[in-house]
């Protein structure tokens, strides 16, 4: 059948999990989960919320920042012992902004012969373009700046010629120095801020230099950010 799925062997899975709510993961996410061997997890403790709710059995190992070349060749050896293995991270897709992107990388350059193979699916990135209504091309995506102030202002003077939407992702610590950091830099753009997306407190705000100055309180709350910054008018 055309939309059986199809279980490649050696295969390494790029797999989307959901952002926030759960239900927001596809059916074809869920049969590879299912079948791959090895799911490889940046954080097992929340897989394995996922895996619960879907009554996946697979075995689910941590791949890990901080031991990335031990756990790259790991991963290397169970793909060439004829292994289909996933990756999935916390949340939305893979090779965003975690350590996958070093495996596929160490298989690329070393010429392994093992299939990457892409399950698309949700990500905070696209998600928070969608509901923008700015027009979104072309788009930069930043992902997360230094944890220096300074360094982060340079980053964003430097595309300050940059006339489409730029994207940003920032942790509850540093969201409101990254506001005011950006209304600095981009003092005649809006802002989209998007936080927990898809989760029950889910918030979009769209504002103005002007609007923050007189509101930066309401920014210094829970949750995951995903910040998008205006075309250029």
């Amino acid at each position: 059948m055309e939309n059986e799925i199809l279980i490649q062997k050696p295969a390494l899975y790029i797999i989307a999990t959901p952002i926030g709510n759960l239900k927001d993961i596809t059916i074809r996410a869920i049969e590879t989960l299912k079948l791959c061997d090895m799911i490889l997890a940046e954080d097992t403790r929340k897989s394995k919320i996922l895996f619960q709710k879907y009554n996946i059995t697979t075995p689910l190992k941590s791949f890990r920042i901080h031991q990335l070349k031990e756990d790259i060749l790991y991963a290397i050896h169970q793909l060439e012992s004829n292994k289909a293995i996933g990756f999935i991270t916390d949340a939305g897709t893979p090779g965003i902004s975690d350590p996958v992107s070093h495996l596929i990388r160490y298989i690329r350059e070393n010429k392994r012969n093992i299939p990457v193979i892409p399950i698309p699916g949700p990500s905070a990135l696209s998600t928070a373009l969608s509901i923008s209504g700015w027009q979104v091309n072309p788009t930069l995506f930043l992902g997360f700046l230094s944890n220096k102030s300074s360094k982060r202002i340079r980053s964003l003077e430097s595309y300050q010629d940059f006339e489409g939407c730029i994207v940003l992702f920032e942790s509850v610590h540093r969201i409101q120095k990254l506001l005011e950091e950006i209304f600095f830099v981009f003092p005649n753009r809006e802002v989209l801020i998007a936080r927990e997306m898809t989760k029950k407190f889910e918030e979009y705000i769209i504002i103005n230099k002007q609007e923050f100055e007189q509101q930066k309180d309401l920014f210094a709350t829970k949750g995951e950010f995903t910040v998008v910054i205006s075309p250029d008018k």
